[in-house]
């Protein structure tokens, strides 16, 4: 006998159910060789040459890697005691490891890296670290930021545009380092000196300052101001008198002199340093001159401002190894409070500080309004004090920074709100128009018979941490069947055009799985890039037959596709117009 049974479950629809959410749709990070019939991909040739003229130089805490190649990138490996510790892709010919120990020896190894992640054989080199520093003795004030501080807020002060940037000790490889994070646009920040420079003869050298450090990064500047006011940030509408020194990856620029062009050199540190003779300025790199002028300062008394200005997206993460004055005399310090140029209303908790005399409130103002707007005057609750220009005979212009001072006596340092911060409002000549306050810092005098509240200071900024790593840039091109550049992209008869995509590399990357090519949303091409390990950048032709498409314009997507899955992908697009 056969017995069929059934269970029926009856669910009430009004019921909401238990059911899990679908999984997300996996992060690819792989890519597959694809071509359609409208296309012809490159293929990988043979594999890359291995590296020469490996060479390292050794530092306090680093390497610095160098060597010769036209690859398209390079995947480096430093060994220590357990095995490999840093593995990096870059597309520079130059490598700086830091964080390192002085009593080990490492190994360095180096490999090209192709437009398909072929790789060469490694060129392979070992050496330790160095103590050693370059004579330091004509500076009487030094910071390797090694302190228990870094940075001492005593001698450093971060100018930047409304708290786009910060400055930090470093984590990790960049432990033994001062860095400054930025994120300004095409604004540069500026790192202050509390301590002035001082000019005083001695046997024809009137002083000197110094700083070791990576920048300029490629397509940004490293700048060498020297104020005689108490200035903080300044731009191209420079104060009068004001010593500015520009240095780019590609030249220098001394103040009576043309650019002089110098040999590239970016992803290392370099030391720069700026003297100043009766007879002229010297700029000298890691020991040897790469400029000079004839232009002597008439002021004996300076603000050192040093300015990093980064790449066009804006994004700077600068390490600074050492910073040397030839004059040391640093005012006594008194920690500032937080000030806040966007809120000036009324308060309900206020207080007074304690332990101040009174102090200077310095401001960088600008505005774009064509309006007159000296004298400026500065509120604070409820009160008002007029500033005036940083630098004598400094005139304002729209668009320009201008740097403006105000003294205020300790009743006027009031601190409003649960932050107990200094909320300022900065008026123009007319008190309806208010010029946007991009920075402001406040100079305090200590009081002998009081003493600073520890929690009226400003909290210090966390430690600095490297910006996540991203993919090579994205550059398309349109070539003719001889190779020339097509203008605008309009084909002037049907037949075969050649895509050129090239993904241009800056110092570090994360590694490249392969691209992808989509016109009108639709995959034509699909190239793999991680043959023998991840890509890093390069260029692959890619040969289109246009007569398979419709006329008119068309919408091409490249696509870039890491091998990490926390790497968002890179995409450019650009238009092709097909004749009839």
């Amino acid at each position: 006998m056969v017995v069929a049974g059934a269970v029926v479950a009856l669910r009430n629809t009004d019921t909401p159910t238990e059911q899990e959410p679908p999984p997300p749709t996996p992060i690819q990070t792989i890519v597959k060789e694809f071509v359609n019939d409208s296309a012809l991909a490159p293929k990988p040739g043979n594999r890359p040459e291995r590296p020469a003229d490996l060479s390292v130089l050794p530092g306090p805490h680093r390497l610095q890697v160098t060597w010769a190649a036209k690859t398209p990138g390079y995947e480096v490996q430093l060994r220590g005691e357990g095995g490999v510790i840093r593995n990096q892709l870059i597309a520079d010919n130059a490598v700086q490891f830091d964080g390192l120990e002085d009593t080990v020896e490492y190994q360095v190894e180096v490999r090209a890296v192709d437009s398909f992640g072929q790789r060469s054989d490694p060129s392979v080199i070992r050496k330790r670290p160095s103590d050693n520093r370059p004579d330091e003795s004509r500076y009487a004030l030094v910071d390797h930021f090694d302190g228990d501080v870094v940075p001492d807020p005593a001698r450093w002060r971060l100018a930047n545009n409304a708290a786009c940037a910060r400055m930090s000790r470093g984590v990790g490889d960049d432990s033994h380092r001062l860095m400054i994070s930025a994120a300004c646009g095409n604004e540069s920040v500026a790192l202050r000196s509390r301590t002035p420079l001082q000019l005083k003869d001695n046997g024809g050298e009137l002083g000197r300052l110094m700083i070791e450090t990576d920048c300029p990064p490629r397509d940004g500047e490293l700048l060498f101001d020297l104020v005689p006011g108490p200035a903080d940030l300044i731009d191209s509408g420079l104060p009068p008198g004001t010593v500015r020194v520009k240095i780019t990856p590609d030249s220098v620029t001394l103040p009576g002199a043309e650019p002089v062009a110098i040999p590239r050199r970016t992803g290392l540190s370099s030391r720069w340093e700026l003297v100043l003779r009766t007879d002229g300025l010297s700029l000298w790199r890691d020991g040897t001159k790469v400029a000079s002028s004839g232009f002597v300062p008439t002021w004996t008394s300076a603000t050192p401002l040093f300015g990093f200005a980064g790449p066009p997206n804006g994004l700077s993460y600068i390490g600074v190894d050492a910073i040397g004055l030839s004059s040391a005399e640093t005012p006594a310090f008194v920690p500032p409070p937080r000030i806040s140029a966007t809120n000036a209303g009324k308060a309900t908790r206020t207080e007074l500080m304690s332990g101040v005399l009174g102090g200077q409130l310095r401001m960088t103002v600008r505005t774009t309004l064509r309006e007159p707007m000296e004298p400026f005057t500065v509120e604070i609750a409820g009160r008002s004090f007029p500033a005036r220009p940083a630098v004598d005979g400094h005139v304002f212009a729209p668009t320009y920074r201008f740097p403006i001072v105000a003294d205020l006596p300790a009743d006027a340092l009031v601190l409003s709100g649960d932050r107990r911060e200094l909320r300022i409002t900065v008026r123009g000549a007319n008190p309806n128009i208010s010029p946007v306050v991009q920075h402001a810092d406040l100079e305090l005098i200590p009081d002998p018979a009081g003493k600073p509240a520890p929690d009226q200071a400003e909290p210090p900024s966390e430690p600095a941490e490297r910006p996540r790593l991203v993919l090579a840039s994205l550059n398309t091109t349109f070539l003719d069947a001889a190779g020339r550049k097509i203008e605008n992209n309009e084909l002037s008869s049907r037949g075969r055009v050649v895509l050129e995509v090239t993904a241009e590399g800056l110092a570090m990357h994360a590694g490249l799985a392969g691209i992808e090519v989509f016109v009108d949303a639709q995959r034509i091409v699909g190239i793999p890039t991680n043959k023998d390990g991840p890509g890093v950048a390069g260029q692959w032709r890619i040969a289109l037959n246009s007569a398979a498409f419709p006329p008119g314009p068309h919408n091409v997507e490249v696509k870039a596709i890491s091998t990490d899955p926390n790497v968002p992908p890179g995409y450019t697009t650009t238009t092709w117009s097909i004749p009839r």
